[in-house]
């Protein structure tokens, strides 16, 4: 395992660009590209908490005349579950695996934040509220944490322009302007047709064999009479990469300026069910005519969503009906 710093000695802050994270295989010659063969294994990650390196992160301006710097974690592995017979004993590999990160230019230290708020008083924001992140996503205020290392959560106003659309006869191109962020019109299964709708999963991972939750969701045991809303949205979900994935909401919002730190989720039942009569503008800011999931299991084979201004529950593989709505975890600090 090496370690290596990135350093930023100027101004301004630095961001990674997008597509600005490159990690290549190359022959020892250095310039042909190779796949990683599959007895190693190679990542890079930020030392400090072994959160990915992603686009969108920021490199803040050095403090004073000391330069601010971010310590990158490679670590390269011979993997422990490679079948022997695969492998050819009188073949000696040479690589060269190549790391490069491009960060562009970013704003002055001090500039207002991409972060903003919208409806709502700083240190003090109330479920309902509203926060804005970039120049066109927006959010209602969940919950909000004002202690030392409090989190706000905050729930999309409006579903993703992702998955199927009657309109395209299919998935949305992702070409289309504003793919993968918020649109209005992402209603998912509404007035007899979808509307930016996916499958949460392929298949029941929490509870493949019907006889009870299995870990991590079955919190120490509990069955479902102990638990009867286990959260079970995690990275086995199909919906994941909408919202989490390489190309996902949760990147999309750090290239427009969020913080680095912020993750990305579905809500739960406890906390819609917490704030379905919270209102903006005389309409529930949870129980309105957008169809969406929620990152809960109601049993074996079903998650919770909402359709129709209630809560009710469908099959995990329910792919025209209901949209992806997430949910974004950001330091109180930071709004």
């Amino acid at each position: 395992m090496n370690q290596e710093d990135a350093v930023n000695e100027g101004s301004l802050n630095a961001k990674i660009a997008p597509n600005g994270v490159k990690n290549n295989v190359y022959e020892s010659d250095g310039t042909t590209p190779k796949n990683l063969p599959n007895y190693i294994g190679y990542t890079v990650k930020y030392a400090e908490n072994d959160a990915d390196v992603t686009a969108g992160d920021v490199l803040e301006a050095k403090k004073g005349n000391t330069p601010t710097r971010k310590k990158y974690k490679v670590r390269v592995w011979y993997k422990t579950d490679i079948d022997p017979s695969t492998l050819n004993e009188s073949t000696t590999e040479t690589l060269r695996l190549v790391f490069e990160v491009d960060y562009v230019q970013g704003e002055k230290s001090g500039q207002q934040s991409a972060v903003r708020i919208i409806k709502g008083t700083k240190g003090n924001l109330q479920p309902g509220d509203i926060v804005g992140i970039g120049e066109t996503e927006d959010f209602y205020v969940i919950s909000s944490d004002n202690s030392a290392n409090g989190k706000t959560v905050l729930l999309a106003k409006y579903n993703l322009m992702v998955g199927y659309w009657d309109e395209y006869g299919g998935d949305v191109p992702t070409d289309t302007p504003g793919y993968g962020l918020q649109s209005v019109d992402a209603k998912g299964y509404y007035g007899g047709n979808s509307y930016g709708t996916v499958a949460f999963s392929d298949s029941a991972y929490w509870d493949p064999d019907g006889n009870g939750l299995i870990s991590p969701y079955n919190q120490n045991g509990a069955s479902y009479s102990g638990n009867p809303y286990p959260k079970v949205y995690d990275s086995n979900a199909s919906i994941y990469q909408y919202i989490s994935g390489e190309n996902g909401y949760v990147n999309k919002l750090k290239t427009m300026g969020a913080p680095s730190t912020i993750t990305g989720r579905l809500l739960t039942y406890e906390e819609a069910d917490a704030v379905q009569n919270v209102e903006d503008e005389g309409n529930s800011i949870i129980l309105d005519d957008t169809a969406y999931c929620l990152g809960s299991a109601d049993d074996n084979n079903s998650v919770w969503y909402v359709l129709g201004g209630s809560f009710n529950s469908y099959y995990y593989y329910g792919d025209i009906s209901f949209g992806v709505r997430p949910v974004i975890e950001i330091s109180t600090s930071d709004i």
